[in-house]
């Protein structure tokens, strides 16, 4: 990957997957697993991150995954990447892996392997072993790739882990705690993070994004670059109107569609009771006070569905 991904297009993807309610603090560690959250808060944590790893798109990846990116996006895509199955990224998660240049990403990219699954993963998480294990010096992600490998292995019903958990083999000789409990609990970990994912993903057996506007004819979704586009011109032209006591000031704006003039554009409101946002922009380049952009609200998905169709006629 050697472009590095332009500023804008980072954060418009770290405001739509990454800053949602902190996710990256609930997979930090496996957080969401071991909090005392109740059954259905955690199903709709997962339930949600399904909905994002099935709708991020290559170019999102890129600028998450890029050389531009901190540790925070990069385990949420990560997590996204597996969950949502996207093969594509198993080389850049690969590439990431092995250089650790970062603290606590490595947790999602293992993660990420042992949601994919393959021969292919697993070789990737035994290239990092054979490197790591061999540094004593160095605590960094070794207990989550091996973790990982063990769960590929049960997965795929292979052998994997068997040359690095002997007896004499390198992960025993890089762990403190040599025991087989902790070995398991490894394992265990990855595995039990896994099933949450699943659960969740049962639990909306459509594996759809519940968020998701269904929209009419006349309306085309925006996605990749054109997100950040898009919202650089509501920032611009709505800069005077957005007062501290507006609804949308301070809030994360993220463009899902446009009608065909491009004039109207429905955005989706993240951290507020108000999800959407029809929006008229002029495309001036510049602040329109008391003009422009004028502004429609809806609670659901339904009710903007609605209000798509109906600006249509």
């Amino acid at each position: 990957m050697d472009d590095q991904p332009a500023p804008a297009a980072l954060g418009a993807a770290i405001r739509r997957y990454a800053s949602v309610d902190r996710r990256h603090l609930e997979l930090l560690h496996g957080n969401v697993q071991q909090r005392r959250l109740e059954p259905a808060e955690r199903t709709a944590f997962f339930r949600e991150l399904i909905a994002d790893s099935e709708r991020v798109d290559d170019e999102e990846f890129a600028a998450l995954l890029g050389d531009g990116s901190g540790w925070r996006e990069r385990l949420v895509a990560a997590w996204m990447a597996g969950i949502g199955g996207h093969t594509q990224q198993r080389q850049r998660i690969g590439e990431l892996l092995i250089e650790s240049r970062q603290t606590y990403a490595g947790q999602g990219y293992c993660f990420a392997l042992a949601c994919l699954g393959t021969p292919a993963d697993a070789q990737i998480l035994c290239d990092y072993l054979d490197k790591y294990l061999r540094r004593p010096d160095l605590y960094y992600d070794q207990h989550w790739a091996i973790g990982a490998l063990l769960d590929i292995d049960t997965q795929l019903g292979s052998g994997y882990a068997e040359r690095f958990t002997t007896p004499d083999g390198l992960w025993q000789q890089w762990t403190r705690d040599k025991s087989p409990e902790y070995l398991e609990a490894q394992k265990n970990c990855v595995a039990e993070l896994r099933a949450l994912v699943e659960e969740a993903r049962q639990a909306d057996p459509a594996g759809t994004d519940q968020r998701a506007v269904s929209l009419p004819a006349g309306w085309v979704p925006v996605l990749g670059h054109d997100r950040a586009v898009f919202e650089a011109e509501l920032v611009t032209e709505a800069s005077v109107d957005l007062k501290p006591s507006h609804p949308l000031a301070g809030r994360p704006l993220i463009a899902v569609a446009h009608c065909s003039q491009r004039d109207h554009v429905l955005f989706e409101i993240a951290e507020t009771p108000i999800r959407w946002a029809l929006v008229e922009l002029s495309w001036s380049g510049q602040p329109e006070p008391g003009i422009r952009p004028h502004w429609e609200f809806f609670a659901s998905a339904e009710t903007a569905a609605a209000g798509l169709r109906e600006h249509m006629r």
